[in-house]
């Protein structure tokens, strides 16, 4: 059978060369995409597994492998976690889905039971990509693709995707529950987000408010037909394993200290302040505490401070001026919400606000404290809500690659920063803030203690 190419095939079907000229140039703008979509994620699957030595070891992480390597041993499972923030035990899947890893690997120290964390997260990534294509609808797949490239990158996202800790294995649990949830219509489906969704919870315990906000928003605001009851049965058949842990709070009831509510908390508004600097690839300081400055004052040249670092951040803060500032003008010149309306039912506005609005005033109205691992579960839709403020709804294509090169830029700039943290930590191996001291570096010190 004799090779056609498009204009033989135009002229057949009596059709103009360009026709052919415009089918061409799109197959290649698309092999582009791909190709720099997978250099992101490439990239983002080193910044995950680079220096695995150089991870935190805190008193979770040390309490969870302990506990890992003595479920093993003696194979049995807690009926309860770890201590949470919020002084109370967390559910047992905090720790069996460790136990799970652990075993499956083999893990017999620290840096192995890190390692199934950082690549289950690299298949979190892989399975963003194969949740956008295969699940979300067409139209809206663009900014799915830029939410798992910046994901990728981000140096928030960098530094809880390498830890021994209950939310750092629930990227791909979340993946998981979209994919259902985008076939919310069908009873398997439903079944698999309900099953998955009381999953969440009993891994850490804002998977509870984040499945609840998921479930409420879709009830109230989604016009599509959900089979509801498969999903109740699913929840219901996920939420067994809870039983233990719920016996130990009847038991234990009155025991512990007060929860710490305050009305304070509903006005600190920190969810939503980290939803719109953590996308942007701001807030890693948090971790780096007193030696926050020394971090931006690097690479130093000849013993003299460069500042690239700093310069950086500030590189990402214009980048942030000219996405919010070019998205309040499109707002202003329609009168419309930059990112959709508060009950928009269209699938990805419906999944952002279930998150943005949902998760975030359940969160809130709880009166606890919101620490910032609460956005880990956040962080997906924190990137999706920023390429869609970037990409807007309309424009010719010459502006809309405008408007990609900006956020094509942004990831560049997230990397560098991403890169020049891990790079920082790898060298200086103790850390003046909530990062701490490396696990290499305390094996080290042991070790000379013992000499």
């Amino acid at each position: 059978m004799p090779v056609t190419d498009g204009r033989d095939v135009n002229r057949a079907l009596d059709l103009p060369d360009s026709a052919c000229q415009l089918s061409d140039r799109a197959s290649t703008g698309r092999l582009k995409w791909a190709i720099a979509l997978a250099i992101a994620l490439s990239a983002g699957a080193a910044l995950r597994l680079v220096w695995a030595n150089d991870m935190e070891y805190k008193l979770d992480e040390i309490w969870t492998f302990e506990h890992v390597q003595q479920a093993i041993q003696t194979g049995s499972l807690p009926g309860v976690g770890m201590p949470s923030s919020v002084e109370r035990d967390n559910p047992g899947m905090s720790l069996w889905v460790f136990v799970a890893l652990g075993w499956l690997c083999d893990a017999r120290d620290p840096v192995e039971l890190v390692r199934t964390v950082q690549v289950l997260n690299v298949l979190a990534l892989l399975l963003q990509v194969v949740l956008t294509s295969w699940f979300v609808p067409a139209g809206e797949r663009e900014p799915w693709y830029w939410s798992a490239a910046l994901l990728a990158v981000n140096p928030l996202a960098v530094l809880f995707h390498r830890k021994i800790w209950p939310p750092s294995v629930l990227p791909a649990f979340i993946m998981i529950m979209l994919m259902c949830w985008f076939r919310r219509e069908r009873r398997g489906a439903a079944f698999g987000w309900g099953l998955i969704g009381a999953v969440l919870g009993q891994i850490h315990m804002g998977g509870f408010i984040f499945a609840a906000a998921f479930a409420l928003w879709t009830r109230l605001f989604g016009r599509q037909r959900v089979a509801w009851r498969y999903w109740f049965v699913g929840g219901a058949l996920g939420a067994l394993p809870l039983l233990p842990w719920l016996e130990h709070l009847v038991r234990t009831h009155g025991q512990g200290p007060a929860l710490p509510l305050k009305w304070s908390h509903l006005v600190e508004f920190k969810f939503w302040i980290r939803w719109c600097l953590e996308p942007f690839g701001l807030g890693i300081d948090y971790a780096l505490g007193k030696d926050a400055v020394d971090f931006l004052s690097k690479p130093h040249w000849h013993g003299h401070p460069t500042w690239l670092v700093a310069a950086l951040h500030l590189a990402v803060v214009s980048a942030a001026v000219c996405i919010v500032g070019g998205a309040v003008r499109r707002a202003g010149a329609r009168g419309a919400s930059p990112t959709g309306t508060f009950s928009d039912p269209a699938s990805t506005q419906l999944a952002q606000n279930a998150v943005l609005w949902g998760y975030g005033l359940l969160l809130t109205f709880c009166l606890l404290p919101i620490h910032r691992h609460y956005n880990v579960i956040a962080q997906p839709f924190e990137m999706l809500w920023l390429a869609r403020l970037a990409l807007g709804d309309r424009g010719d294509s010459a502006l809309r690659n405008r408007r990609r090169t900006v956020l094509a830029g942004l990831c560049v700039l997230q990397l560098a920063i991403s890169g020049s943290f891990l790079a920082y930590v790898h060298t200086k191996q103790s850390i003046r803030g909530d990062y701490g001291t490396v696990y290499q570096a305390q094996q080290r010190s042991a070790l000379d203690q013992r000499r």
